[in-house]
Formats: structure tokens, C-alpha cells, sequence
């Protein structure tokens, strides 16, 4: 098959970066697959928190890699089969609850890469992590977004809440209550936007930093796939020094230069 520019479509897929023959086709998004794993090999991973783990289909390709994986999934029914997708892996954690009230008891300090795929938008979820969790280390955060759905169609969701930004005009008199919402079906586009200031902003409240790592729309426009880097903020310039293991150079002083006496053997000071 061709592209419309002519040239195969091979030369536009990612390249596979995982092993799919465990997987059931159609299962999952092999974008989101390559892009997860390409992000979370860049670092050594301690612990992994993988919320809406599902049927454990990402958990099972993170878990060799990492020193710990807590996999969370509040439907029974999958959670039957995540424990049984997981069941080599003895240091997985599997846990039947919802990621709030995980998120809310969570006590751990070595976190280096959390999966925030929840059912919809999971803006709520992050924020409760960075306020459960210091940033104290280098962190990955992977998340799938759904909201572009909602601008999509429904054009309903109150911003401020979701992403702490209000991106609202005046509707006038025309519009109810219930419609006040109604310009955000125009954001779609700006989605990337509105989600990388959302972590900044969580990162200017909670004292770090982020670097986006990629941002990518699924072909069906409803979902995106996004990962960020956070690490702790540095302060100042004498800090980042600290920071780095750079000594600081202090300005030279306005002290005479000692002559140097020359003698028949030699000079000395």
C-alpha cells in the first residue's frame, strides 16, 4: 500500500520497539506501545506505578526492567486477568482498588515512571500525585489523555478544574449556565498546549521542572499520548553549580601583583 504522496507507507510507521506476539491484536495502540517503551528504557527504573493497569498488557512489558511495579485495576473482571498476565513477575504489586485512593495511601519514595491512563482525562490523578509525592529524582510520567473527545463532541468540561487554566469567553446572555462551557469545542487543537502548562503549573506549585518528550494524537482524534520529564527545580545559580559539581569563580581582586626578584641563581617570589 501507498501513502498519498505515492511511497510506501512502511517509511511513515514507527519503528517496533516491543515484542507484540503476547499481545492480542487489537488489544492496544502500537503507537502508544512504542512510544511508552522508547521513553521509559532511557532511564534506570526503580519503582513503576502503572494505574489502570488493565489487563496488564503495558505491566508486563515494563516489568522486566524495573526493581518494582505496583499495577493498579478497580474492575474485577480485568484485574482476573491482570493477575494472571502478571503472575511471573514476583515483584509486581497488584492492587484492586481506584487509582485515588492508591494515589491518596501511596507511600513511596523511589516512583521513577508512572503510567497515568485513566478512563478518560486523568488530570485529577496527576495533581494528587504531586501533592502525595515530593519530586525528588529524575521522574517519567506517560499519560494518555481523553479529553480531546470531550472537544470534540460534547464540549462540556470545565477547564479550570481539569488543567488549571480558564480559557473561557463571555457567552453573554443567550447562553445558560449549562452552556457556559461551550466554546471549548474550539481547543482541540491546542490541546498540547493546554496539557504542557497544566504540568508546568503543577511543577511551579509542587518546586520542579518538565521537559515534554513527545505528543502524539491518536489517528482516531479522540486520544493523546504524551510524556513528560520531571525533575526537581533548581534554584538560582549558585544552586545549579551545586547542582552540577561546578565550583563558582570569584571575581579577581584589586590586590597588587607581588614583583618577582630575579637573582644571579634564579627567581623567586
Amino acid at each position: 500500500m501507498s501513502s498519498r504522496w505515492g511511497l510506501p507507507k512502511r517509511l511513515f510507521q514507527p519503528a517496533s520497539l516491543v515484542d507484540l506476539s503476547r499481545i492480542p491484536s487489537g488489544e492496544v495502540n502500537v503507537d502508544k506501545l512504542n512510544l511508552r517503551m522508547q521513553v521509559y528504557r532511557m532511564f534506570p527504573q526503580k519503582t513503576v506505578l502503572d494505574l489502570f493497569a488493565g489487563r496488564g498488557y503495558l505491566s508486563s512489558l515494563y516489568a522486566p526492567y524495573c526493581w518494582r511495579i505496583i499495577c493498579v485495576e478497580k474492575d474485577p473482571e480485568q484485574f482476573r486477568f491482570l493477575e494472571r498476565n502478571m503472575r511471573d513477575y514476583k515483584h509486581a504489586v497488584l492492587i484492586n482498588d481506584d487509582n485515588m485512593n492508591v494515589l491518596d495511601a501511596l507511600d513511596e519514595s523511589n516512583v521513577t515512571y508512572v503510567d497515568f491512563d485513566a478512563y478518560g482525562c486523568p488530570s485529577f490523578q496527576i495533581k494528587k500525585f504531586f501533592e502525595k509525592n515530593p519530586i525528588r529524582q529524575a521522574l517519567i510520567i506517560s499519560v494518555t489523555d481523553g479529553m480531546l473527545l470531550n472537544f470534540r463532541t460534547w464540549s462540556s468540561a470545565d477547564l479550570s478544574r481539569y488543567y488549571l487554566q480558564d480559557f473561557y469567553q463571555s457567552l453573554g446572555e443567550r447562553y445558560g449556565d449549562h452552556d457556559r462551557y461551550h466554546v471549548t469545542r474550539s481547543l482541540g487543537e491546542y490541546l498540547f498546549e493546554i496539557q504542557r502548562r497544566f504540568i508546568d503549573i503543577l511543577c511551579m506549585r509542587y518546586q520542579a521542572q518538565a521537559n515534554c518528550l513527545y505528543f502524539k494524537v491518536k489517528p482516531s482524534n479522540t486520544v493523546a499520548y504524551s510524556a513528560y520529564l520531571i525533575l526537581p527545580k533548581l534554584i538560582g545559580v549558585t544552586d545549579f553549580k551545586r547542582y552540577v559539581g561546578l565550583k563558582e569563580l570569584k571575581q579577581p581582586t584589586q590586590q597588587k601583583t607581588p614583583k618577582i626578584k630575579v637573582t644571579k641563581i634564579g627567581r623567586y617570589g
